[in-house]
């Protein structure tokens, strides 16, 4: 009977340390994302670059992020309702591509005071709580942002000057959230076109331009199609990273941590790379042949004005003057 009991006792303790040994194989935890841009686009590059690639070197043993892919997952217009609704854990996407949902989220691309005191004068925490009731989301990081960044007109056809600012009235522009306020104001007509469907657009002339970020143009063979990139560029790019709010929950505090340290970096290692990467992309388009339309003096201050005043008229639409108010202070320097 003793032998029995000893037997019981040794199988039982064997037993509990399997169990133990499986819960330390298993307290690795995953993290599944997509971004909404397609993967190989340079600011989707930089996201699995500085941060999910980083993640998985640093975060063995505690958390690793597994990258679906890009919008063939979820289409970049309801990407914003699946990470609502806890269907995919993380998103990396540009905040303007949200700003249905999240009227303020439009905001964000005319900040110019950068990301350390977008952190330490409220900014980020707003958008944050923004996110949280908007989105049932976490605001991880807020990337590729910065001087270096932004956006440019590209044109195929050559648009005229009126009192030193182009005119693009007559042209239709392919458009999105992000373009249209400034294209409107710059009296073109606007189409709205899968991104995926600008070089068809532009070759059977059912567009003349279109915008885009400082980066990315070469990268998806753009370049060729068009003739002139239109200076100074305008606003600031301006993605995010979000979890669900289901996930980010659900993740042990050690997980938490480490994504949070990871994100903090990745959002100043990506504005080193969109830096880099905005030289490299002007370079290749100019080796395409793309020619600059350069505004100055007067003109350029009175283009980006435009630019300026045409978003936060459409933030206006969806969100009260006291809000638009409040952004202000948080995302500009005082004077601009």
């Amino acid at each position: 009977m003793k032998q029995i009991l000893r037997t019981a006792f040794t199988t039982l303790a064997a037993t509990a340390l399997v169990g133990v040994g499986a819960g330390s194989a298993v307290a690795e935890v995953t993290v599944n994302a997509q971004t909404a841009l397609p993967t190989q686009h340079t600011l989707s590059k930089s996201f699995i670059k500085n941060f999910v690639d980083v993640v998985n070197k640093e975060g063995k043993g505690t958390v690793q992020v597994n990258l679906l892919g890009g919008p063939e997952i979820t289409p970049a217009n309801r990407a914003g309702q699946a990470i609502q609704r806890g269907v995919i854990d993380m998103l990396f996407i540009p905040a303007a591509y949200l700003s249905g949902v999240v009227p303020p989220a439009q905001a964000m691309m005319l900040q110019d005071v950068g990301i350390d005191k977008l952190h330490s004068d409220g900014a980020f925490a707003y958008y944050s709580g923004v996110f949280q009731k908007r989105l049932h989301a976490h605001l991880l990081a807020w990337s590729e942002t910065g001087p270096a960044s932004g956006y440019y007109l590209y044109m195929k056809t050559k648009p005229p000057m009126k009192d030193g600012v182009i005119d693009l009235k007559g042209l239709a522009m392919r458009s999105t959230g992000a373009y249209r306020p400034i294209e409107q104001a710059l009296h073109a007509s606007t189409v709205q076109i899968a991104s995926g469907d600008v070089p068809t657009g532009l070759d059977r002339g059912v567009i003349q331009g279109f915008g885009w970020p400082t980066v990315g143009l070469a990268s998806i063979g753009l370049a060729p199609k068009v003739k002139y990139r239109i200076e100074p560029k305008f606003y600031s790019l301006a993605d995010v990273v979000l979890v669900s709010d289901k996930k980010w929950n659900s993740l042990p505090k050690d997980a938490q941590a480490m994504l949070t340290k990871i994100a903090g970096e990745y959002e100043h290692s990506s504005i080193n790379e969109i830096t880099a990467q905005n030289k490299a992309d002007i370079a290749a388009a100019d080796k395409a042949g793309v020619e600059p339309i350069t505004m100055t003096g007067a003109g350029a201050k009175a283009y980006l004005k435009i630019a300026s005043d045409a978003m936060w008229t459409e933030v206006g639409k969806r969100v009260d003057a006291a809000t638009v108010k409040k952004l202000r202070g948080m995302l500009q320097n005082v004077g601009e």
